[in-house]
This record gives C-alpha cells, sequence and structure tokens, in this order.
C-alpha cells in the first residue's frame, strides 16, 4: 500500500528539519560556541595575534606566519596593530616603514570587514598601538574608509568595567561586533568608538626574555581593579647586530612558548594570574599563534571551560617561517604577502644598525 499523503508529507517535513538542524545550531553559536551568548565580553578569553599585520619572509620584525584572513578563520579574535604615518597615509609598521611595512590601515580594515560580513555571528577586537599619538580622527578615516565604522561598537559611558560589558549574543544582534582599543591618544568625545586602551585594560610586562612571564600589573591608567587584561605571553630574545642589541621573536622556544601546560606555557601564566587576581585574562597575545598546531586555541577553550575541537591550521601556505626548529623564524624561499613591501632581511640587519638608538623603545 502507498504512504498516505500526510505520511508523505510529515517524512519531507521531518527531513528538512534534520537539514536545518546544522544551520540553526550555527546561528545560535557566538564566536563558536552556544556558551558564549550570555557571556559578556570580557568574561571570554580570547587569542590575539601580535603584530598581526608582520607577515613578512626575511624581516626580523616579523610575528606571524599567516595573513589576517586566515588568522581570523583559524580562531584568532584579537589583531593588535601598531601605526605610522608613511607619508600622507596611515600604515602598518613595526617601529619603523623601512623594517617592515604591513600596508595601509584601510585596506588592512576591508579584509576584516569583508571577513566580518561572511562571518555575522563572529566578534573581533582590534587594539591598536598608536605609539606616534597619531590623531584618533586619523585612525578612524580608515574605519570609515573601510566600511568596518559601521560594525563597531560605542559603550554608552567610558570607562567600561569588567562586570558592565555586554554580552556576546548582545553585541552581535546589535551588529556592533568590533570592539576597539587605541592605546594612546584615546579620544572618545571625538571618536566614541576608539576606546582608551588602558582605562578599560591593563597588561602584563611585555618584551620579556625570561619564560617565567610574571602576571604583574605592568600598564593601567588609574586602578587594576574590575578591569580585563591582557597578558603578552610571546618571547622575545636579544640578537646584537652591527653592535645593536634588539629584541626578536624567539623562534626556537614557540612550541614550549604555545603550550597548553609546562614551564613556560601558555597555561602557566594563565595559571598564576588566576592565583593573584582572581580571574582568566580575556585577551592573550602571542607570536606565531600557528606553532603548536592548534595549542593556543585548546589553551583558549581550557581558560573558557568548553570542548576544544582540533582543526587544521593555516591555509596551506605561510609568507613567513617560525617553526621550533627554527633559529631565526624567517625562511627567505617563502612568498611575501601581497600588498605591502618589506626590507629584506639584509636590508633589515643594515638598517637596525644605522637607527639602533630607536630601538631602545621597541614598541609591544
Amino acid at each position: 500500500m502507498p504512504p498516505s499523503p500526510l505520511r508523505t508529507l510529515a517524512s519531507r517535513l521531518f527531513a528538512a528539519a534534520a537539514l536545518l538542524l546544522p544551520l540553526v545550531a550555527a546561528q545560535t553559536a557566538c564566536n563558536g560556541h552556544e556558551e558564549f551568548c550570555s557571556r559578556s565580553y570580557s568574561n571570554v578569553s580570547i587569542i590575539g595575534a601580535h603584530n598581526s599585520y608582520g607577515v613578512r619572509a626575511g624581516s626580523i620584525a616579523a610575528n606571524q606566519n599567516y595573513t589576517v584572513e586566515t588568522q581570523l578563520d583559524d580562531g584568532i579574535r584579537l589583531l593588535q596593530v601598531q601605526g605610522h604615518m608613511n607619508g600622507d597615509e596611515l600604515h602598518l609598521c613595526h617601529t619603523l616603514c623601512l623594517l617592515l611595512d604591513g600596508g595601509t590601515f584601510t585596506s588592512y580594515l576591508s579584509t576584516v570587514k569583508s571577513w566580518l560580513d561572511s562571518n555575522p555571528n563572529e566578534v573581533v577586537t582590534i587594539l591598536m598601538v598608536n605609539s606616534e599619538g597619531i590623531s584618533p580622527t586619523v585612525w578612524a578615516q580608515s574605519y570609515k574608509d573601510s566600511g568596518l565604522d559601521s560594525y563597531a561598537y560605542t559603550p554608552s559611558s567610558t570607562p567600561v568595567a569588567y562586570s558592565a560589558w555586554p554580552t556576546y549574543q548582545e553585541l552581535i544582534d546589535a551588529g556592533t561586533r568590533v570592539v576597539s582599543f587605541l592605546a594612546q591618544n584615546a579620544d572618545t568625545s571625538s571618536v566614541p568608538y576608539l576606546l582608551d586602551e588602558f582605562t578599560n585594560v591593563w597588561e602584563t610586562p611585555y618584551g620579556q626574555t625570561d619564560n617565567s612571564f610574571p602576571c604583574t600589573v605592568d600598564r593601567v591608567t588609574g586602578s587594576s581593579d574590575n578591569k580585563m587584561y591582557l597578558v603578552n605571553h610571546y618571547l622575545d630574545v636579544n640578537q646584537t647586530i652591527l653592535g645593536t642589541t634588539v629584541p626578536v621573536p624567539a623562534t626556537s622556544s614557540l612550541e614550549e612558548t604555545n603550550a597548553v601546560n609546562g614551564t613556560g606555557s601558555l597555561g602557566a601564566q594563565a595559571e598564576t594570574c588566576l592565583a593573584q587576581h582572581g580571574y582568566y585574562p580575556t585577551f592573550t597575545l602571542v607570536d606565531y599563534y600557528d606553532v603548536g598546531n592548534g595549542s593556543v586555541f585548546e589553551y583558549a577553550a581550557k581558560l573558557n571551560g568548553v570542548a576544544y575541537t582540533p582543526v587544521e591550521i593555516g591555509n596551506g601556505s605561510s609568507s613567513s617561517s617560525a617553526s621550533s626548529g627554527s633559529s631565526s623564524g624567517n625562511d627567505s624561499s617563502a612568498s611575501t604577502d601581497s600588498g605591502a613591501a618589506g626590507l629584506s632581511a639584509q636590508a633589515g640587519l643594515a638598517a637596525v644598525g644605522a637607527l639602533g638608538a630607536l630601538f631602545a623603545a621597541w614598541a609591544s
């Protein structure tokens, strides 16, 4: 006997529901986890890429292997950048554009905007180092030109206490999925969405050459109480070049530095911070996040108390090379990132020798 029309309809409805279930599940996840939706922004620990634009084969100023789009695909949710004026344009450069020029900030933000357009349940943080004291209106012009200002979160008042941040779901529902901090010279009266970092966030010491990674309060405006904090968990090694000592990433130690547990690991520093301050960091900044094949994201999942699902890290090609067996972190045979010009290792070393005095103030 053939099935009745009613039974056939019911069967089709069940089949359609089965197809929709994964989509519904994806839509209820915030930054990949349903558990995050009801949590405040401050109460989710995320991984940040130190000098996220710093992708350059053969450059002593590189800090990452993959471009920003791949970083976001892999799970990086804090993008740290450093801005300098190059002519009349704001560029992303590590201390000096002569050493590594990551292109214009507008171009960089355009990539972030496109990624957010395609990933509507993701919240991203941008941290801008502004050691030159560039006007916040200049930074904001890049937000406007790229269209990213349409995603910018503006709080009702500043600073925002740790306990007062909106939930991830509230940020997503409001379409304000980009939280932006300017480390120096912020002025929320002129650009309300470029928040002053150190009245909202405190940091641990940076530029560490010892893997003890303390959790002391290093930079803050006012009290560190009731604030989010960022741990600078990247290890440097001092190299003397033409009589000048400069810090560069300690790439030979990356497997240990980016590990979940063990001496000098991410987990060890987080537990130190928990013991001293009573809560885990909101932000953890790392070099070469891909070294460890996902260990930095496993660490974040552990802090957040959610399941970690291993995924392939990277896109199969990198613009520089920093493996545990590399002492320099730079592979001159690798391809370069498109749209930006960097010096070769040899030219970079010469520049360091000529401009050694400037490196005493090497920015984080």
